[in-house]
């Protein structure tokens, strides 16, 4: 018995957040009623809010039935443009051995997104400050983003610089861009004021974004600073007073200088020299220690070697990894073994991204994009779809008395699939003094 299907989908671009219907057509071609059970492989069977399971289809003899399948596009960057390869399992019910497995292609388009978020929502300064802004493209293509920023009042006394306006970002990559305000007119006294700083991204085919911190002006003397000054200025004259007013019928005579050796003026600015260098080397060492502590303590990069094994007679045809918290995984080989029936397939995937889809007769060792780098809490998945094999089989009568015996009956075929997936690369951390740039591997 031998099932026929047939599966299609529109041949226009459909943009990711989008939805299409696929066309499913199954011919039952036996001479009984027969029912398929379809199941939805590839990428669109682990979207959000898929379903893999798309039930049964009861078909008459001679006859055919067509059921439409709705598909929803995530809105994700890492669904890359260009046409993606998804498929239909179908399975006689009647003959288990019996499967279909028509292929179709969606033409995914490019569509283009960025969002913007500055590192501090509040700097200040008596005349600049500094900051930080994220910017990541949230679309599925390289794109050309570029910043403007400018206070949100017209008459903020403020100038504000961006060290870099124009960005090229590819999918889900982020950007560092360091920002400067400057205060156009400083305030000697009196109250602070707050201004707001707003920053545009604009990049073709997409909507401007938008979003805006707080600078902070304050008076370059302080009420604190300046009552403290007013003392110090209102002591230094009273003392100038006392000291040049006579005292005891005669003007005091200061006596600065010993009968040998440096004067008592230079001995304590010696001194007070001595101890600033001092100062100066311990703050130094203290220094060096903290900055050998941190690089001590950073991540750093590690070899990597794991193995998905997924059984389904042990119940866990889903074998996962999950990428440890400061680390992405550089992937530099997949070797792939497998047994089992041969209605049974395995799917191995990275970060969503799926790597291979092919039966557990025919597995061979994958090639892993080199720009394919899974970070923190992303995970590597190895999964079997293994449906059992036909039940039962014919019986095979006893030989007739001093008839030569037949040769045993080769064994059944197995029920079970089993694969492993033997995964080499290294562990690269995320940040600190050890963090390395995604880059193709040698």
């Amino acid at each position: 018995m031998s099932v026929r299907a047939e599966l299609t989908v529109p041949a226009d671009v459909i943009t990711p957040g989008e939805a299409l219907t696929a066309h499913l057509r199954v011919w039952n071609e036996s001479r009984i009623v027969d029912a398929y059970r379809l199941r939805l492989v590839g990428a669109p069977a682990w979207w959000p809010d898929a379903e893999p399971d798309l039930g049964q289809l009861s078909v008459y003899p001679g006859n055919h039935e067509k059921i439409n399948i709705p598909i929803s596009l995530p809105r994700d960057s890492a669904l890359a443009p260009g046409p993606l390869t998804f498929a239909v399992r179908v399975a006689s019910v009647e003959d288990p051995a019996a499967v279909a497995v028509p292929e179709a292609e969606i033409q995914v388009g490019e569509f283009h997104d960025a969002e913007i978020e500055p590192d501090r929502l509040r700097v200040g300064g008596a005349l600049w400050s500094s900051n930080l802004v994220v910017v990541e493209n949230t679309g599925n293509a390289t794109a050309t983003v570029r910043l403007r920023v400018a206070p949100e009042a017209k008459d903020a006394p403020l100038k504000v610089s961006l060290r870099r306006s124009r960005l090229v970002l590819k999918p889900g990559e982020q950007a560092r861009v360091s920002l400067l305000t400057r205060v156009l007119n400083p305030m000697f006294t009196g109250t602070a004021a707050n201004w707001p700083v707003v920053i545009h991204v604009e990049q073709e085919h997409a909507e401007e974004g938008s979003a805006s911190f707080t600078h902070r002006q304050r008076p370059l003397l302080p009420k604190p600073v300046l009552k403290a000054l007013i003392a110090v200025v209102t002591a230094l004259v009273a003392f100038a007073v006392l000291w040049i007013s006579p005292v005891g019928g005669k003007k005091p005579k200061a006596e600065t200088e010993s009968a040998k050796g440096p004067s008592q003026v230079e001995a304590v600015q010696e001194e007070q020299k001595k101890e600033a260098d001092a100062k100066k080397q311990e703050e130094e060492k203290a220094e060096k220690e903290k900055k050998d502590q941190d690089s001590a303590g950073a991540p750093k990069k590690k070899p990597f070697q794991e193995s998905l094994v997924a059984d389904t007679k042990t119940g866990r045809p889903i074998a996962e990894y999950t990428i440890p918290k400061d680390y992405r995984l550089a992937v530099k080989s997949v070797q792939l073994t497998a047994g089992g029936p041969p209605t049974g397939f395995l799917f191995l995937r990275a970060a969503g991204v799926q790597l291979a889809s092919v039966g557990v007769n025919s597995v061979k060792d994958v090639t892993v994009p080199p720009t394919l780098s899974p970070k923190e809490k992303e995970k590597l998945s190895l999964e079997l779809d293994c449906p059992a094999p036909p039940s039962g089989s014919p019986v095979t009568p006893p030989p007739a008395s001093g008839a030569p015996s037949s040769p045993p009956a080769p064994p059944a075929a197995p029920t079970t699939c089993t694969a492993t997936a033997l995964i080499v690369g290294e562990l690269i951390p995320l940040t600190g003094p050890n963090a390395e740039e995604i880059k193709p591997n040698p």
